[in-house]
């Protein structure tokens, strides 16, 4: 580590050549930054500094400002609140009686807030605040501009860790110098206050202190305004005071703004506004519009309050005391024109005005020049809009008085008003407007919740309704009569916005030439893809709202030609050329089926995109949007032979190519499943199979799923037979790829494919040999929960093709097949039905007597266990006089070998099949006849149910379900004591079925039972077997459900995670673990607020757990939480993943700095090397999200304390080879972190003295491990 010479620099630094003094602060700045250059005696070069703050030389002042941030990072505490002190003492001394401009030492002072910040512990931040508040407030009644800026940048760097009475303190004194200042620090104030107020929710500990907090910020600004001249400019900066406030109570968690601070302030803008004076007829002769301006200014920043303030305000409470006054705001504001001509049809655009507008002729230009030579009314008119939009979103329920009041007759007329700000808000809330009526109930008013304003006439009237009857024809006339014309057309963008929404949300509404209207003004104004690209929005809208019919031929070939000339412009394919393929596929299938437009489309416009498919130049997301535009311009078009040929052409070169050949393949067989016609050459099929071999025999393992797919359409859907040898080596590569694989999904497509080449060449003994040694004996050895469908195909083909007789095929099946197997006794039990072997059923049955009714113990096990699936499986099939109900459930209930109970469990659920009604209540009365210490026969009647409703018979009989639901749960509701790991099973198994149950049967609502259950547990007496079950059955419904997900069931799940049993909580963070996988949108809106403050409760490892082990003298301490302790941290990874991906769509749902900080505090101090481990993963995780959060924790020091402790943490003298990998892993990963968060502080140039120490202990500390580690 090398060094740099500070006294050499102080040499350099008071040289009179300002040059060499500029060089070697920049010297200075270079090394204090570099984490390679060893740093002492760094203090001594402070007073050299603040000597050169005052240089003659601006250029070295401004060096001098930038060397205090870094610096501070590199001394002790005390000598920081030195520098800090001497430096506001050069503010004072430097600042002059200019209230406009700021000191160099107030430069250097803030930067060191703002550029250093993570340097401040709390203690720290504490000790700067005890120092500097007092000497910014010393003085009551002035407040300099060099103070001020001071205060802001303390306030947002250094405010964690002031309190209430602080912060109220401060506002306070703001307030009041907002009010008494002026210009430039009374805005400044304002920002101050808005600084402190981000703040409060963190230093208040209840909702109602944070609720006499802001009732005191509230009365301070009515008691500056009272206290103040109450002219225009105190009532702004009074109104500007609410806005900054009510934006931080409506970020605020709870509702933070008491009933009379409302009334209060809602009375104080409606007097600014002055509807009176809105409505008031203006004398233009005797008008002074200096006076109307000012006034007009006012009544702009109050209905920007009122937008503010609403938003705040419970809708209930809003509905019933405040929505009458602001329908009637917005009535006369969103018309306000004092110099409209009440005589003529339009707005007066006379340019000799008869008003005396001012002496000041410059001032009358400049407002006629802005537009606003209407003394700011247009502004007013601006936020009336601007309110609706505000309510809208805010209050969903308010569009029905919107409609009600007829408000949105104003909001149409309002988009042809002469100013155009006005007019684009207009449109952009008449957007908002149809998309919000066009949505189902949701948007109408609801009974039996919050307050509705409808009026009875309209209460059965729909939004929609209403809007396609009145409302939609006002918009059309709109936007041809006034926003596509020749003064307009240059708002096309917003214009388009409203156009499409109209055709999404009341096409059906508009008039029959509005589509041919539009048709005219596109073409008139020459609008086209090369002009508008964002115009392909609406070509989208307009070919998926209307039928083919309903489109004029103009118009549709007017977006056909523009299409084509996007397509065929070589520019188009480094921009939306994505989306113009995507519409191009939604026109071949709008026009599918007419000949007119199929045959347009094969002579002109085929050749447009085809041609371009595998060009090499094109990056592979274009390719693969070509292909598929190639592909439903096959499936949908009646295309010709002279374009197949090329399409052909097209497939068989993309499938060479190895960004393509996949995505081709999947394309293939849309085109197969569609169109299998096209198919229908032999050769072409001979082609491309032979392709699907070579790729099966290849090590590209990502091509075998789409080939086997493909294949299976082919043989499905065409009539190809093959080549005889071609057909072998296909069945032989096959069955090399079911020998190796493991995914039983691939496995099971090339059963199926098997089992088509049956057709053409039948089986002989060595092939059914090697598909039971190879592929059904290791494929399918636990088949619970595994589709069998491939399979019994295999087998059907196989019985029905084969060169051996039935009985040397069911030979071979005794012989070869695993017996004990259940998917063995399957198999046979086919052979044996499609062959009628009518002597190995009742071998079977002889066998299972001998064994069920006179104890005969000679046959072995396995075979017995074989008789009792066989004979179920028949029984699907064939009624059974010798081997019945009454057999199965004796052996179930026997004391037989527990394999032959299962076995058994299965054959029952199988024979009851085919009558349910009939023996269904007898099983359950055996379920409900169990008691803890038949649990497992219990167990056993559970396999029975979960086999009954994997048969397709028994789904079918819905009415069954709720009598097996409410069984179950009888049995588990009586249920005592404690949940303990031996339940576990039966409680997965019950949880499994009633879950299958919820997803069988669609009428009956199970989740409301799910909740009735958790809601009755919650009290002081809870039913754990009860609340796993719910559990289980909560985290199947998150893997297979496909709708929005009831996150309530979540939220009332989570409040049994408290509970101290590790089977609750691992099953509870499991199912967590599921939602945020499956349903991570759905789950997202709680993510933050209800699920992680729950799940930081459980990273800490609880005294309960841990369980003291005596071996010998010793004893040690087994964390028996661990598991879930480490479910959890895994938990947090995902829940950061799905955030990362929001935060690129700057919607994110997670407080990461929040997170990365207890993840300090609780994983990086576990005892436990796995913890910390996946803690490091964690911060990892979340440093690449944003290097910066370095920045924004509360506390550098935590971090530092937290790495150091763990570099330091000791192995015991004897530790086992197990303990010392584990250890060294540890390191590792802390080493990785560590460099990472180096670099991370280095670029934000956030690198501190503790930090640089603390980096340089670990490097040198474990050299080697350090040295091998890449960042």
């Amino acid at each position: 580590m090398s060094t740099f010479n500070i006294r050499q620099l102080e040499d350099r630094a008071r040289d009179v050549d300002p040059d060499l003094r500029y060089m070697a602060l920049e010297d200075f700045q270079k090394n204090i930054n570099d984490p390679k250059v060893q740093l002492r005696y760094v203090s001594t070069f402070i007073p050299t500094l603040f000597n050169l703050l005052s240089d003659s030389t601006t250029e070295v002042q401004n060096q001098a400002v930038k060397s205090f941030a870094p610096i501070v990072r590199h001394i002790e505490p005390a000598e920081i609140i030195n520098v800090i002190s001497r430096l506001y003492e050069e503010v004072n001394r430097a600042s002059n009686t200019s209230k406009f401009t700021t000191s160099v030492p107030n430069l250097a002072l803030r930067s060191i807030f703002n550029d250093s910040h993570s340097r401040f512990s709390k203690q720290l931040s504490r000790d700067v605040l005890d120092l500097l508040l007092p000497l910014l407030f010393a003085n009551k009644t002035i407040l300099t501009i060099d103070n001020i800026e001071i205060l802001i940048d303390l306030i947002k760097n250094l405010g964690s860790t002031l309190t209430p009475a602080e912060l109220s303190s401060m506002i306070t004194s703001l307030v009041d110098g907002a009010y008494r200042e002026s210009g430039i620090i009374s805005k400044r104030s304002i920002m101050a206050i808005d600084c402190a107020l981000q703040w409060v929710d963190s230093a208040t500990s209840t909702n109602e202190e944070e609720i006499q907090f802001y009732d005191k910020v509230f009365a301070d600004i009515s008691n500056g305004y009272l206290l103040s001249r109450r002219d225009h400019s105190a009532k702004n900066i009074c109104l500007t005071l609410l806005q900054v406030v009510l934006v931080h109570v409506k970020k605020a968690k709870g509702n933070v703004l008491l009933e009379s601070s409302t009334q209060s302030i809602f009375s104080y803008i409606m007097g600014n506004i002055d509807l009176a004076g809105l409505s008031k007829v203006i004398d233009v002769e005797d008008l002074d519009i200096d006076v109307l301006v000012a006034t007009n200014l006012v009544r702009e920043d109050a209905l920007i309050t009122l937008s503010s303030l609403v938003v705040c305000i419970p809708y209930e409470v809003f509905a019933i005391n405040y929505a009458a006054s602001v329908v009637d705001t917005v009535n006369k504001a969103i018309v306000y024109d004092p110099f409209f001509d009440q005589g003529s049809d339009g707005y007066s655009d006379d340019e000799e005005s008869v008003i005396d507008f001012s002496d000041d002729e410059e001032e009358i230009e400049q407002y006629e020049d802005g537009g606003e030579n209407d003394g700011l009314a247009a502004k007013l008119r601006l936020q009336a809009l601007v309110l609706l939009k505000h309510l809208i979103v805010s209050f969903p329920q308010f569009i029905t008085t919107i409609y009600d009041e007829d408000l949105i007759s104003l909001v149409v007329r309002a988009i042809n008003d002469k100013n155009d700000m006005v007019s684009s808000e207009a449109i952009a809330l008449s957007v908002l407007l149809v998309d919000r009526s066009c949505e189902n109930d949701a948007v109408r008013s609801r009974s039996n919740s919050d307050v509705s304003m409808t009026t009875e006439g309209n209460r059965g009237k729909s939004l929609y309704s209403r809007l396609c009857a009145r409302y939609a024809s006002q918009y059309e006339t709109q936007i041809f009569d006034y926003l596509l014309t020749t003064k307009n057309i240059g708002r096309f963008s917003n214009t388009k916005a409203l156009i499409e929404s109209l055709i999404v949300g009341a096409g059906n509404s508009l008039s029959d030439s509005f589509l041919l209207n539009l048709f005219d003004r596109l073409d008139t104004f020459k609008l086209n893809l090369k002009v508008y690209p964002d115009l392909i929005r609406l070509y989208r809208v307009i070919l998926s709202n209307f039928e083919l019919e309903s489109i004029p031929v103009s118009l549709l070939t007017y977006i056909i030609g523009d299409l084509r000339k996007s397509l065929n412009d070589s520019s188009s394919y480094h921009g939306f050329i994505g989306e113009v393929l995507f519409v191009c596929r939604t026109l071949f299938e709008l026009v599918s089926g007419n000949v007119v437009y199929e045959e347009e489309l094969n002579k002109d416009f085929f050749a447009s995109f085809a041609t371009n498919v595998n060009l090499k130049q094109l990056s592979s997301d274009v390719k693969q949007n070509l292909l598929s535009t190639l592909t439903s311009f096959v499936v949908n078009l009646q295309i010709t032979p002279g374009n197949l040929v090329n399409a052909i052409e097209i497939y068989q070169e993309s499938l060479n190519y190895e960004v393509t050949v996949n995505f081709t393949i999947e394309n293939l067989v849309t085109v197969c499943n569609k169109k299998p016609e096209l198919f229908s050459s032999p050769e072409l099929c001979g082609l491309i199979v032979a392709k699907l071999n070579a790729y099966l025999s290849s090590s590209d393992a990502s091509l075998y799923s789409s080939s086997l797919l493909l294949l299976d359409t082919i043989f499905e859907k065409t009539n190809y037979h093959g080549d005889p040898v071609d057909l072998i080596s296909l069945s032989a590569n096959i069955f090399d790829l079911l020998m190796i694989s493991n995914d039983l999904t691939l496995v099971n497509k090339g059963l199926r494919i098997l089992g088509h080449i049956l057709d053409h060449i039948p089986a002989d003994g060595a092939y059914f040999e090697n598909l039971i040694v190879n592929v059904i004996n290791t494929k399918f050895v636990d088949v619970d929960d595994v589709d069998l469908s491939a399979i019994e195909y295999l087998i059907s083909q196989l019985t029905k093709h084969h060169t051996l007789s039935a009985d040397d095929l069911f030979t071979i099946g005794m012989t070869k097949l695993t017996l004990k197997n259940f998917i063995s006794s399957k198999i046979l039990a086919m052979i044996a039905l499609l062959n009628n072997l009518v002597d190995k059923v009742e071998g079977a049955q002889s066998e299972l007597i001998k064994f069920a009714h006179d104890g005969d113990l000679s046959v072995a096990i396995d075979k017995i266990i074989f008789d009792i699936h066989f004979l179920g499986c028949i029984s699907l099939k064939i009624t059974s006089t010798k081997i019945t109900f009454d057999d199965f459930f004796a052996i179930l209930n026997s004391d037989a070998n527990e394999q032959v109970c299962l076995a058994a469990a299965r054959a029952l659920g199988l024979c009851i099949t085919r009558d349910l009604d009939k023996y269904l209540p007898t099983l359950l009365s055996c379920y409900l006849a169990s008691n803890r210490d038949e649990r497992n026969k219990g167990s056993l009647v559970l396999v029975s149910i979960k086999q009954v409703l994997k048969e397709d018979s028994a789904q079918e009989k819905s009415g069954s379900f709720s009598f097996i639901w409410n069984s179950i749960i009888q049995v588990l509701g009586s249920r005592e004591g404690n949940l303990v790991h031996a339940d576990v099973a039966e409680l997965r198994l019950a949880g499994l079925i009633l879950s299958q149950i919820a997803d069988l049967d669609k009428v009956e609502n199970y989740e409301s039972r799910i909740l009735q259950i958790l809601d009755l547990n919650s009290g002081d007496v809870c039913n754990e077997f009860m609340v796993y079950t719910s559990v289980v059955i909560i985290k199947q419904l998150l893997s297979t459900t496909n709708d929005d997900f009831n996150i309530v069931l979540i939220e009332k799940m989570l409040q049994f995670l408290s509970i101290l049993n590790l089977e609750l909580k691992q099953a509870i963070v499991s199912t967590l673990l599921t939602g945020i996988y499956n349903k991570s949108v759905s789950l997202s809106g709680i993510i933050n607020d209800v699920i992680l403050p729950n799940i930081y409760e459980e990273l800490s490892a609880k005294e309960e757990f841990k369980k003291v082990i005596p071996m010998g003298p010793y004893k040690y301490v087994v964390d028996e939480g661990l598991e879930v302790r480490k479910l959890s941290f895994e938990l947090l990874s995902a829940i950061i993943s799905v955030d990362t991906e929001k935060m690129e769509n700057n919607d994110s749902v997670v407080d990461q700095v929040h997170m990365f900080e207890v993840l300090l505090v609780k994983g990086l101090n576990d005892l436990e090397n796995d913890i910390v481990n996946l803690t490091v993963l964690n911060l990892l995780q979340l440093i690449q999200n944003d290097e910066n959060i370095l920045t924004k924790i509360t506390n550098q020091h935590e971090l530092i304390a937290s790495l150091t402790k763990v570099i330091n943490k000791k192995l015991r003298s004897k530790a086992s080879t197990q303990e010392l990998e584990s250890y060294e892993n540890t390191l590792r990963s802390v080493i990785k972190l560590s460099k990472v968060i180096n670099r991370a502080l280095t670029n934000s140039n956030g690198l501190s003295s503790e930090w640089s120490s603390y980096y340089h202990e670990i490097k040198n500390k474990h050299h080697l491990l350090f040295s091998s580690m890449e960042q």
